[in-house]
């Protein structure tokens, strides 16, 4: 019988990774990934046939990551969409790609692919990447360069700004305003008398803190989670997870966030990970004691499973190691 550390293991590196060619290009139903969750928690929880155990925790706390402490499995929902997010970074990055000139021509011939729409008939690929589309606008920005391809109204060209876009758009908005508009070409500076003549204070400020490009290059688009620039799948399931969590409405737990440091010195402990995890548990009283099996209305007359000369051992080699100098 596989021990906790060797579910883990089991989760991250074959059930949880079987369907990563999948979800690179086709958005999984929910219903799917709702299934595969489950299947996942009951496994992890020691649940074999139609037994029931006990899920001392849930599935969406045990997705979170360790050092906020949960044990790092993935919500596959957010790493579907972080996938797609990559195909659509592509599609940004690489217009002479194949893939890219399809699309193009087929979805979103008079625009880029952060402003495309669905249409009728629409593939279900095409739907899928559309599906990851709020994660890139979320991300990205524009980095200056010329300021030929950035609209100055509508795009997101101000990366130490709030919502990195202009907040207060002047009341005479003209059509299309380019942010090559905006600078003076003789002396490759800000027309800084034109910015604080047309903008609020507080966007021209964030406008002439923006650098110039003295080679005139081309611009381009960044992505700001990532230190250079570049999406990464990482950076994108961080960014998933907090638009799901923006759209539940589900707070963070600050409880679990200022034992962060608990939580890093415990999963770096030189010890066994079975000791890690029971620790874990200790330290988030979600062990089969007799207090906590009365509480979960189970049997009054339960005996407590563990011992409790076992868990004073156990947390003896853990205070050895350093892991527990904090608690």
């Amino acid at each position: 019988m596989l021990s906790k550390a060797g579910k883990e293991v089991l989760i991250k590196a074959v059930a949880q990774s079987i369907p990563t060619y999948t979800m690179g290009v086709f958005q999984l139903p929910g219903k799917l990934c709702d299934e595969l969750d489950s299947m996942c928690a009951r496994f992890w929880w020691g649940q074999v046939g139609e037994e029931r155990k006990i899920h001392w925790k849930s599935w969406s706390f045990l997705t979170q990551p360790k050092t906020e402490g949960g044990m790092g499995f993935k919500d596959l929902k957010s790493f579907n969409l972080a996938m797609l997010a990559k195909q659509g970074w592509r599609l940004l990055q690489d217009k002479g790609s194949l893939l890219y000139r399809c699309f193009k021509a087929k979805y979103f011939p008079r625009c880029d692919f952060l402003d495309a729409t669905d249409c009728q008939n629409s593939s279900y690929v095409w739907k899928s990447l559309l599906a990851a589309q709020p994660i890139l606008k979320k991300g990205c920005y524009w980095r200056v360069g010329n300021g030929v391809s950035i609209r100055a109204l509508k795009d997101c060209w101000l990366p130490n700004h709030p919502t990195k876009k202009i907040l207060f758009p002047p009341e005479e908005e003209i059509w299309e305003w380019r942010v090559s508009d905006l600078v003076d070409w003789q002396t490759h500076q800000w027309d800084r008398e034109r910015i604080m003549a047309l903008f609020h204070q507080f966007d021209a400020e964030a406008i002439l803190q923006v650098p110039l490009s003295r080679r005139v290059a081309q611009d381009g688009l960044v992505w700001s989670f990532t230190k250079r620039g570049r999406y990464t799948v990482r950076s994108g399931y961080f960014v998933a997870k907090q638009l799901r969590k923006d759209e539940l409405n589900a707070g963070e737990s600050s409880e679990h966030r200022a034992l962060g440091f608990l939580w890093s010195r415990l999963w770096k402990a030189a010890v066994p990970s079975k000791i890690k995890i029971f620790s874990w548990r200790a330290c988030l009283n979600i062990l089969p004691t007799q207090d906590n099996l009365i509480r979960r209305r189970v049997m009054e007359n339960t005996r407590c499973c563990l011992c409790q000369q076992e868990t004073e051992t156990i947390l003896h080699v853990l205070w050895s190691c350093g892991a527990a100098q904090d608690v």
